[in-house]
C-alpha cells in the first residue's frame, strides 16, 4: 500500500489530536499520505486534496469519525476497492470498527498486510425521467423515498424485475442493504441482517395500511419505484441519508446491486454479534425510574 488517505469528522473534539498523531506517525516512517482539505484545516496543515480525489486515489483510507463520515467516503470511491479502516470518535458507530486508542496499532498491522477485511455490498440508484437517466448514485446503506415537508402522503408503485409488488401509501419507502439494516431500516421496523447475506430489504415508512410489512428479496433483482401518476405528488429520494434528489410523478427510481463494494477492515477483537450486543445494549437490564 503506497498511499494512505485520511478523512476525519471535522467537528469531533478528537479529530485535531488524532490527525496530528496519525500524520506524525506516518511521517516518521516515510509513508506517503494525503488528507482532504476540510480535515487538513482542523489539523493545521496545508492540503489541496479534495475528498473525492482522495477516495479514488488512496490505497488505504483511515476514516476518523462515525458512520456518517464513513458512508460519505464509501460513496465517493467509485470502484476503488481500497480497504477502509474506521476509527470511532464517539456515537453508535456500526461501521467504525476500531476505538481511538486502537487506531495506530491497527494501521500498523494493515500496512504490514496483517488484517482481515469484509466486502460489503452496495446499491446503484438511478433516477430516470421519460426514459432518460437524469442522475445516479452508489450507496452503502440505503435509498429512501420520503414525502416532502409539505407534500401529501405519496402513493408508491413498487416493481421487482418488472413484476408489480404493491402500491404503498406511506410516508416513504426504504430499500436497504444488509449493512444498512442496522441504520434507518432498523428504526422503521425492518429486520437486522448479517452483512454477508446477498439480499435487499424493502421497508415501508409509517405505512397507511398496518399490514404492509418489510420484505427481503435476493440482491440479484432490480427494484423500481414510481409515484402513482393519479396522485401527482412529489417526494425526495435520499442516499445514505446524506444527499437527495427531488422526484416528481414523472420519475422512476431504479435500484439494484452495484458492481462496487466497500472493503471494511475488521477488528480481530470483535465479531458481528458482539457488535450488535454492544451497540444495541442487548442483555442489559431495563430500569424504570430512580433507584
Amino acid at each position: 500500500m503506497k498511499k494512505v488517505g485520511i478523512v476525519a469528522k471535522t467537528h469531533s473534539p478528537l479529530a485535531s489530536e488524532g490527525l496530528r498523531a496519525l500524520t506524525a506517525w506516518l511521517d516518521e516512517r516515510g509513508i506517503s499520505h494525503m488528507i482532504d482539505e476540510e480535515s487538513a484545516r482542523v489539523a493545521g496543515v496545508k492540503s489541496g486534496v479534495k475528498k473525492i480525489d482522495l477516495a479514488r486515489q488512496a490505497d488505504l483510507i483511515v476514516v476518523m469519525g462515525g458512520d456518517g463520515t464513513f458512508l460519505g467516503v464509501a460513496r465517493l470511491m467509485e470502484g476503488n476497492d481500497a480497504p477502509i479502516l474506521g476509527v470511532n470518535l464517539g456515537g453508535l458507530g456500526f461501521l467504525t470498527e476500531f476505538a481511538y486508542e486502537e487506531m495506530i496499532p491497527a494501521l500498523e498491522r494493515a500496512l504490514a498486510g496483517d488484517f482481515m477485511s469484509e466486502d460489503r455490498a452496495m446499491l446503484d440508484a438511478v433516477v430516470s425521467r421519460e426514459g432518460k437517466n437524469v442522475t445516479s448514485y452508489t450507496v452503502l446503506n440505503d435509498v429512501a423515498l420520503n414525502r416532502g415537508a409539505f407534500a401529501r402522503m405519496p402513493h408508491m408503485l413498487v416493481y421487482v424485475d418488472g413484476i408489480f409488488v404493491n402500491e404503498y401509501v406511506a410516508d416513504g419507502l426504504l430499500v436497504a442493504t444488509p449493512t444498512g439494516s442496522t441504520a434507518y431500516n432498523l428504526s422503521v421496523g425492518g429486520p437486522i441482517m448479517h452483512p454477508s447475506l446477498g439480499a435487499m430489504i424493502i421497508s415501508p415508512i409509517c405505512p397507511h395500511t398496518l399490514s404492509n410489512r418489510p420484505i427481503v428479496i435476493p440482491d440479484g433483482h432490480t427494484v423500481e419505484i414510481a409515484l402513482a401518476p393519479s396522485i401527482q405528488t412529489e417526494a425526495v429520494a435520499t442516499m445514505d441519508g446524506q444527499v437527495g434528489f427531488q422526484m416528481s410523478f414523472r420519475d422512476r427510481l431504479l435500484i439494484k446491486k452495484s458492481a462496487s463494494v466497500t472493503r471494511i477492515i475488521l477488528s480481530p477483537h470483535k465479531n458481528y454479534y458482539q457488535l450488535l450486543r454492544g451497540k444495541l445494549k442487548w442483555g442489559e437490564a431495563i430500569r424504570y425510574g430512580k433507584e
